[in-house]
């Protein structure tokens, strides 16, 4: 329970980090990669409505759990007392991206750009004997230990930390947080990192966006997030050579009072193409047949309620566009609307927690 209530406030008191997307340091040889922007200006984080929503919502996470909130203050503290950080700054961005190869070996990274003190990052870090690491000459600590230094739910985390799998019988990498500049710091493997570094002064090629992908990406208004795919950086599988694939793009901007959604696919021919772009315009078709239900049988106030809100979210949907061999699907939201879609969807699945038993059977 009280995992969802604080991440439920993380996302909208964070906000949802535009216009530039910096991917440099990010490899240009990763599947899947990722990136944010400043929020700042932006009606959907950085505006009096965001501010109205927060509170909002913040109500209502609090009416189901009360020490929600007080728990998500200790968070931000923890992590501006540890490092200089500021969790609600609007300028706070994101990029990465991983690759996944055979045996399902993984390779990432994290770049989080935001301003920080690496003086008293540092000092945090030989204060609570958290292990050193280096990579490229930077220095950096065990992740891991790092989060669970920060408080004791997040010391509990901590021990759930996700690595990346390895071959058999093979030593496993640490994940390290580096410092590497006053508005940069990266999590990644040292090996990994040592690689991004170099990136960053120049040692090969970065990330950038295919022109196709840019242009998807600018019709979305002011874009604040987007992740791409590169089939040719994937696994390679007969399902997926058969398929067509070539690429995909989600994106999301603001565009004068609404939230704009693009996810674009792209595929080695017209006619590889022309089986999603009917499946998807079907599915769109049917979707409001399926939402009417069975008019015999009685729905509860939640389903009535759930049926409401996913007839709010398909009337945004647009009808699938083709050209040649793209396929684009493109939804549109005004921002307030969909501000009232989150909270629904916040109260629903707070609600269903409560509901759930407490581990050992306690309310």
């Amino acid at each position: 329970m009280r995992f969802l209530s604080t991440l439920a406030l993380v996302v909208t008191a964070a906000g949802l980090p535009a216009q530039d997307f910096d991917f440099k340091g990010v490899p240009a040889d990763y599947a899947v990669t990722f990136a944010t922007a400043s929020s700042r200006g932006l009606k959907i984080s950085d505006s009096p409505q965001a501010k109205a929503f927060k509170d909002r919502l913040e109500k209502l996470i609090a009416g189901i759990d009360p020490s929600a909130k007080d728990g998500q203050r200790k968070l931000y503290d923890a992590v501006k007392s540890a490092t200089g950080m500021d969790l609600e700054s609007s300028d706070t961005a994101f990029a990465g991206g991983f690759s996944v190869g055979p045996g399902d070996q993984f390779t990432g990274a994290l770049l989080i750009r935001a301003r920080h003190d690496g003086r008293r990052l540092s000092a945090h870090a030989a204060g609570k004997n958290v292990r050193a690491l280096t990579a490229g000459g930077v220095q950096g600590w065990n992740a891991q230990e790092f989060v669970a230094s920060l408080g004791d739910e997040l010391a509990t985390a901590a021990q759930s930390f996700p690595l990346p799998p390895q071959e058999p019988g093979a030593e496993v990498e640490a994940v390290g947080l580096f410092d590497l500049d006053d508005d940069t710091l990266l999590i990644a493997q040292p090996k990994e990192a040592a690689r991004i570094i170099g990136l960053r002064k120049g040692l090969g090629a970065s990330y950038a966006l295919p022109a196709a992908q840019r242009s998807a990406v600018a019709a979305t208004g002011q874009p604040y997030a987007v992740v791409s795919v590169n089939a040719a950086k994937l696994p390679a599988t007969p399902q997926l050579a058969e398929s067509g694939f070539v690429s995909g793009l989600f994106a999301m901007g603001e565009k004068g009072s609404d939230q704009v959604m693009k996810v674009s696919t792209v595929f080695t021919s017209k006619e590889k193409a022309a089986p999603l772009a009917m499946q998807a315009q079907g599915m769109l078709a049917m979707a409001p047949m399926m939402l009417a239900g069975d008019p015999t049988k009685p729905e509860t106030a939640e389903e009535k309620e759930m049926k409401a809100l996913a007839g709010e979210i398909l009337a945004g949907i647009q009808p699938v566009e083709t050209s040649g061999n793209q396929v684009t699907l493109t939804a549109k939201w005004d921002t307030v609307k969909l501000y009232a879609m989150i909270e629904k969807i916040v109260a629903i699945g707070a609600a269903k927690a409560k509901e759930m038993p407490a581990p050992g059977g306690r309310k």
